[in-house]
């Protein structure tokens, strides 16, 4: 070990003086202290009382740097006695204590008469620690000791704050990880339950993320579905689905919106309002997209149902007004008809035949006007608890030749235990009667099924009338409560059937729906509620 002299400002010491047993003890207490950790204070105090007894010293203290970096040093003293003080105290430049830790040199001041101060630096990997000061009052002794038990005191002291330091880092990056941890549980319980479909592609389609509510609608996991091509896999397709814009999106970084129609089981079809978002590195380079698929058929539905309401209103003026007018001539003519219809002799059949024809063509004018005027009055409907099974058996019974003359068979599946709804029974089996003839004529003239069903849910009642019959096209189902809009041919339907059964559904506050599917067959749902 390289000794250092210790030197004061009037001499320095250059003789050493070992002694045999202050050596033995300096060294098993040197072996003792690369045993411990000597940031402690309980160590530190043992340390203070070791070396004041091995040298002999009157006093041993510690100057310990703040690891704050503040000018000041915790002093830590052991006096004769084994009285242990600590306190802080703040740094004065010109102090010998300062130049010690400053200079990083060991130097020796006069105390009182027959003793001397030493202060030696404690210095580890560079980093000065603090100081040890202590008093001695020979004047000689062993250097080389003092010098050991020093640098091992700052290299243990090092050792400690390395350690301490280490453990902090650990710590500091356990409850970072935690942080993340449940950052990343959080964001995925989000990601996972939210009712909007989500998930992420790259440029080449591959799904990098996807949530339970897009893997369930493909029929699987996520863990499946993750590293395949969205198309594929969402889709069967062997490319990319026509319309998709995440390319655009990925080439100049827009954002993108679509509606469309899909469907995801033979039954249903859905409208999905698609978004697509860029989704940017550090270096500000589009490298996935992010796209939302949100079911609206139910806000479509809605907004078609607002528009209906609003053309019914409308309709419904200008119908009362027309059909006033057109209804005092139209009584004219046919009040004239009939009665020219009896003057004409029984022989003149020619005609008999158009006097006929002009009262046909006036009965089936004067139906349409009254059609219209049912549609257009605002009648009072007197409501009362209904069976609604009931309702429809009547119906069915008076649509029983109808159906008994065609290669139709219905089938009719009540609900035993339906409760009552307070409606208006004769205008819910108009209901019933209007959608059981365009069952009819949707199947046409081949052999064919109807069925009706009823059902309860939670708070309301539900009656679903299904034909397998010819189906609507997806354009023409928006406009099939629109009054006067019919998909049959001309002369076999006014328009009005449809339209007069959305506003008797409404007016009992409930809704009906239609699911159609061309060369399948179609299905109103007419929901009321039971309150």
């Amino acid at each position: 070990m390289t000794s250092t002299f210790l030197h004061t400002q009037q001499d320095t010491v250059t003789d050493h003086v070992i002694k045999g047993d202050m050596n033995d003890a300096g060294i098993r207490f040197l072996v003792e202290l690369s045993a411990v950790d000597a940031g402690i204070d309980e160590v530190q105090a043992w340390f203070l009382e070791e070396t004041r007894q091995i040298l002999n010293a009157k006093s041993a203290t510690l100057y310990l740097c703040d690891e704050s970096g503040a000018h000041k040093l915790t002093k830590k003293t052991l006096a004769e006695g084994g009285q242990w003080t600590s306190q802080v105290i703040p740094v004065d430049e010109s102090s010998e204590i300062a130049q010690a830790i400053q200079n990083r040199s060991q130097l020796s001041f006069p105390a009182t008469p027959g003793s001397k101060i030493f202060y030696i630096p404690l210095v580890a990997d560079g980093e000065a620690m603090g100081a040890l000061a202590v008093e001695l009052e020979q004047m000689r002794f062993d250097a080389d000791l003092l010098t050991a038990i020093s640098e091992s005191l700052a290299y243990n002291m090092a050792k400690s704050k390395q350690a301490r330091q280490a453990q902090e880092t650990i710590q500091a990056m356990q409850t970072f990880q935690g942080q993340l941890l449940n950052s990343r549980n959080t964001l995925r319980a989000l990601f996972d339950s939210s009712p909007t479909s989500i998930y992420i592609v790259d440029p080449g389609y591959i799904l990098i993320a996807i949530n339970m509510r897009r893997a369930g609608l493909a029929g699987r996991s996520p863990q499946d579905l993750v590293g395949k091509q969205c198309f594929s896999v969402l889709y069967q397709r062997d490319t990319p689905c026509p319309g998709c814009l995440v390319e655009e999106t990925i080439q100049t970084g827009s954002t993108t919106r679509r509606i469309e129609r899909r469907r995801f089981s033979k039954a249903n079809a859905i409208e999905l309002e698609i978004n697509t978002f860029p989704i940017w590195d550090n270096d500000r380079q589009i490298v996935q997209a992010f796209l939302f698929e949100e079911d609206v058929s139910e806000r479509q539905q809605l907004q078609a149902s607002l528009a209906q309401s609003e053309k019914l209103a409308a309709v419904g003026q200008l119908a009362a007004g027309v059909a006033h007018e057109i209804n005092n001539p139209l009584t004219t003519i046919l009040a004239n008809a009939q009665l020219l219809k009896r003057s004409i002799p029984a022989q003149d059949t020619d005609l008999l035949e158009m006097i006929g024809l002009i009262i046909q063509a006036s009965n089936r004018a004067s139906q349409t006007i009254r059609d219209l005027l049912d549609f257009a009055r605002r009648e009072r409907y007197e409501l009362a608890p209904t069976d609604i099974n009931e309702t429809i058996q009547r119906t069915l019974a008076l649509m029983g030749h109808e159906l008994g003359s065609r290669s139709i068979s219905l089938q009719f599946d009540p609900a035993l235990d339906l409760p009552a709804v307070n409606a208006s029974q004769d205008h819910l089996q108009g209901v019933w009667l209007n959608l059981l003839i365009n069952a009819i004529d949707a199947i046409d003239q081949g052999p064919g099924k109807i069925s009706i069903r009823t059902q309860k849910t939670e708070d309301s009642v539900q009656v679903l009338v299904s034909d397998s019959g010819q189906g609507i096209s997806p354009e023409k189902l928006s406009r099939i409560f629109e009054p006067f809009y019919t998909t049959k041919e001309p002369g076999r339907g006014t328009g009005l059937g449809l339209s007069v059964c959305h506003q008797t559904v409404t007016r009992h506050g409930g809704q009906i729906l239609i699911n159609s599917q061309e060369n399948v067959g179609t299905t109103f749902t007419v929901i009321l509620p039971l309150t």
